[in-house]
């Protein structure tokens, strides 16, 4: 008989979106917006300049000194890998593990759960208060890690600013930030940090970049060091540091953008309020929605056969009967919006 997975329970319920030819695509938190053609042309120039028959850089010093100077650390405290989910399934590899455990707070990005079960990391579910926030008492003193999306995917919530202060109060437990949707936060607080903390970020929201795959962490050189210990040896290809590198040129254009976002995921929240729904508020490019009487699973279905492609999140642990848009164009967004309209005039609540 064929061998089995060991991890046949995960590969039953992995995090996985959707993939479907529809003509608008709010489902998976992309930028709405390309980079612009001279930063594809610069990418262009120096992939012609390169030499792909050599290995690339296998600790990407230059793209982790230039990522540093972004954020004010020197390169020893920046890990960079495929995606923010291969930095993310590093640091559980390299803390987590048999015996081990994470603490997260449900409703929260599905992948950490994930990558818990296929490094047989324990789960230890947290609870959130009323009003969707994390609560300082709640967060379990026994776990190893604790994972704080901030702001939440999928809720679009933020954490008071009080919770900054607790990693300093549990200096035996590393603090994981994934703070993927920070451009998209317009409040103007300090950043995450600490010794035992770890910010996550990523390329592919406000940088416009997610068919790239490039995401990093800020943390301290001990924790780098371990990181890069687990990682496989010349993970980050030449053209994604080639890439990454460039982006970093074109830093301040390419983020431009996610001031248009947060502009229209206003408007956006605002039409859908309008139409009797309730939206959660959001300081990300995407806006949970309670469908209310509404079925949000029909609603999906309903959308798709309208070629218009946004998350079913009405099965997700802590969210019910709910679906989460991506902010797209205005152009897309109308189009959800007119969707939607015309589905809710015709569909019988539930």
């Amino acid at each position: 008989m064929m061998i089995t997975p060991s991890l046949a329970e995960v590969l039953a319920s992995s995090y996985h979106s959707p993939q479907l030819d529809v003509e608008v695509r709010l489902n998976t938190n992309e930028s709405p917006i390309a980079p612009p053609t001279g930063f594809l042309e610069e990418v262009g120039r120096r992939v012609v300049a390169s030499s792909l028959n050599r290995y690339p850089d296998r600790q990407a010093h230059e793209l982790r000194r230039r990522l540093g100077e972004l954020h004010g650390v020197g390169p020893e405290s920046v890990f960079v890998g495929n995606g923010s989910n291969e930095v993310l399934q590093t640091i559980f590899l390299t803390y987590g593990g048999p015996g081990r455990s994470v603490w997260i707070a449900s409703p929260t990005y599905g992948m950490y759960a994930q990558i818990a079960a296929t490094t047989r990391t324990e789960v230890h579910d947290g609870q959130r208060s009323e009003s969707g926030a994390i609560e300082a008492d709640t967060i379990d003193r026994d776990s190893t890690i604790v994972v704080i999306c901030d702001p939440n995917n999928p809720t679009g919530a933020v954490e008071p600013e009080t919770l900054r202060q607790v990693p300093s109060q549990r200096t035996e437990q590393l603090f994981v930030i994934d703070r993927a949707y920070h451009d998209f936060d317009t409040r103007d607080i300090p950043e995450w940090s600490g010794d035992n903390v770890v910010v996550v970020r990523t390329f592919s929201k406000a940088v416009s970049l997610a068919g790239l795959r490039m995401g990093y962490c800020v943390a301290g050189p001990d924790v780098v060091h371990a990181l890069y210990g687990a990682i496989l040896p010349y993970h980050l290809s030449s053209l994604t540091q080639l890439v990454a590198l460039t982006a970093l040129d074109w830093y301040q254009e390419l983020t431009r953008a996610a001031a248009l976002v947060v502009s229209e995921r206003d408007i956006l929240t605002s039409r859908l309020v309008k139409l009797g729904l309730e939206p959660y508020p959001s300081a990300t490019n995407f806006v949970l929605v309670s469908m209310g009487r509404h079925d949000a699973h029909s609603i999906w279905e309903q959308l798709v056969r309208r070629s218009v492609l946004v998350r079913d999140a009405s099965r997700w642990p802590g969210v019910t009967n709910a679906l989460r848009i991506t902010v797209g164009t205005p152009e897309e967004n109308a189009r959800a919006v007119d969707a939607l309209a015309d589905i809710l005039t015709k569909e019988v609540p539930c």
